[in-house]
């Protein structure tokens, strides 16, 4: 049975210290760059109050940096990574930047934490190499036409791209999103789309409505085979589900 926090011995005491520690930094090195307290606290399984106190810790050391004014009549704040921190920590993505204070849109930030909950349940459940759209801007721009939120590898191997959508695209706005994955899909980039959004139904009935899609000027209507490449599912409820 693993031990509780109380009964552990001073050696697993600084072991599990050493796991967090090491865990939040390389995350944020990966290219997230920043997070909040409450996504800290998901990510390590811990409190609030002991996530806090590890944050503290590595804004001291100057590991990270926080930003406590990025959303106007709120105390929250924003914790990133620090040019320090990403020349310590080994598994630094290349493509990785440091977290400049004042510079991030508040009404990006919701969106940024949605998804780190995501990749923090999809690599609870076995899934693997999440790159943040950050990195996609730095690495694969050139490559890419139309660029996702970010890419990871599903439990199965499969590479997949996913987005995060709180409202429902025009037709045509859809219809060019879809065609960009497609052809993306079939250029070996990933293998599926996961969309995850608030109201799933809704989501649904916008991809039914989209009949066709046109690819080099050509008009190519959508089959069951290419519907199977987008996954659509719940922001709030998914846990990993393939």
């Amino acid at each position: 049975m693993v031990s509780s926090a109380l009964a552990m011995s001073y050696a697993e005491k600084q072991s599990r210290a050493v796991f967090k520690r090491s865990t939040l930094m390389g995350f944020l090195a990966s290219g997230e760059v920043w997070t909040t307290l409450s996504v800290t606290a998901e990510l390590l399984q811990t409190t609030e109050r002991n996530a806090l106190r590890l944050l503290q810790t590595l804004v001291k050391e100057k590991l990270i940096k926080v930003d406590e004014g990025i959303v106007e009549h709120s105390n929250l704040k924003l914790y990133g990574i620090s040019d320090h921190g990403i020349a310590v920590t080994e598994s630094a993505n290349p493509g990785c930047r440091a977290f400049q204070i004042g510079k991030t849109n508040p009404s990006y930030v919701q969106h940024h934490v949605q998804g780190q909950i995501l990749r923090i349940r999809g690599e609870q459940a076995g899934w693997t190499d999440f790159m943040p759209g950050k990195l996609l801007l730095v690495d694969n721009a050139s490559r890419l036409k139309k660029l996702p939120d970010g890419l990871c590898t599903r439990s199965d191997s499969r590479r997949c791209a996913w987005e995060i959508e709180r409202y429902v695209k025009s037709p045509k706005r859809l219809t060019d999103v879809l065609s960009a994955h497609l052809q993306q899909i079939v250029g070996k980039h990933y293998d599926y789309v996961y969309y995850f959004v608030p109201d799933v139904a809704a989501q649904q009935r916008a991809f039914a409505k989209v009949e066709f899609v046109v690819v080099d000027g050509n008009k190519i209507k959508l089959n069951e085979t290419h519907r199977a490449r987008f996954k659509v599912c719940d922001i709030k409820g998914w846990q990993g589900e393939a």
